[in-house]
């Protein structure tokens, strides 16, 4: 399985948690392999691990950089990609230009028209903020 491949299958996954909110992060896992038999790798269960432990941070960064937005108010799928990009970059050793970009085109495929500049801009902001990315290096759609 592929980088991308794994932050997809990692983006499905955290996409379905959204719908069952109080289930415990590893039965959701477990049901979607033994059910759907969803793709899966080491960093695949990586990325959904450590969003899911730190969602309630991740969130608050993504309402910090986002300008008028607020979190639980953004499409599921945009939101959802966000959450998964920030968690990489945030609690990984994913260097945020490569998150900010997978993420990206990750948007092109399952978000709307606008998701792409969307996330592109709300990762840049959180990642300059956080002094994970300098003002020039700025991740492009």
């Amino acid at each position: 399985m592929t980088r991308r491949e794994s932050r997809i299958s990692a983006f499905e996954l955290l996409f379905e948690a959204g719908f069952h909110k109080g289930t415990d992060p590893e039965k959701i896992y477990g049901n979607a392999l033994e059910i759907r038999g969803a793709g899966t790798s080491e960093f695949t269960f990586e990325l959904y691990d450590v969003c899911m432990k730190h969602l309630d941070e991740i969130d608050t960064l993504i309402g910090s950089a986002s300008e008028k937005w607020k979190v639980s108010r953004m499409n599921r799928v945009t939101r959802t990609i966000l959450r998964l990009a920030v968690g990489e970059f945030m609690y990984t050793d994913t260097p945020p230009k490569a998150a900010i970009n997978e993420a990206v085109e990750i948007a092109k495929i399952y978000g709307d028209d606008k998701a792409p500049a969307f996330v592109n801009g709300v990762l840049n902001r959180l990642a300059r903020s956080q002094g994970k990315l300098a003002d020039s290096a700025e991740a492009q759609p």
